[in-house]
């Protein structure tokens, strides 16, 4: 996992928005870009093929991120799929709260993928 990689994922936990204090969502200017925004806004439910009745998916998918290095093919096959869009998500919320292009260093995900693969 890149630097980046893990500060987003770490700010997201903890609730930090990039960029601090919430700002107008660029699609809804009605509405903050808050976390709860964030989730219905970029449609995250559906991007990650979860259902509605998880509050926040992307915490949940956090919470089964592999924890040791032995991980059976079936666990790395899930976030093969699963880690790009989580990943893209949070690099777009990124985006948007800054209301600019970022651009990605590297293909999403890449580097936590190639380490689950190194151990099947």
């Amino acid at each position: 996992m890149t630097h980046e990689e893990r500060s987003r994922c770490i700010r997201w936990r903890l609730g930090w928005l990039p960029g601090g204090a919430p700002k107008p969502c660029p699609y809804h200017p009605n509405n903050n870009l808050s976390r709860r925004h964030a989730i219905s806004c970029l449609n995250m439910h559906r991007r990650l093929c979860m259902p509605e009745t998880i509050a926040d998916p992307i915490s949940f998918l956090l919470n089964m991120l592999p924890t040791r290095t032995f991980v059976p093919s079936s666990i790395t096959l899930s976030w093969t799929c699963r880690w790009p869009v989580i990943y893209s998500i949070l690099h777009e919320l990124d985006q948007l709260q800054h209301y600019t292009t970022i651009p990605c260093k590297a293909p999403h995900g890449q580097k936590l993928i190639e380490w689950l693969k190194q151990f099947n």
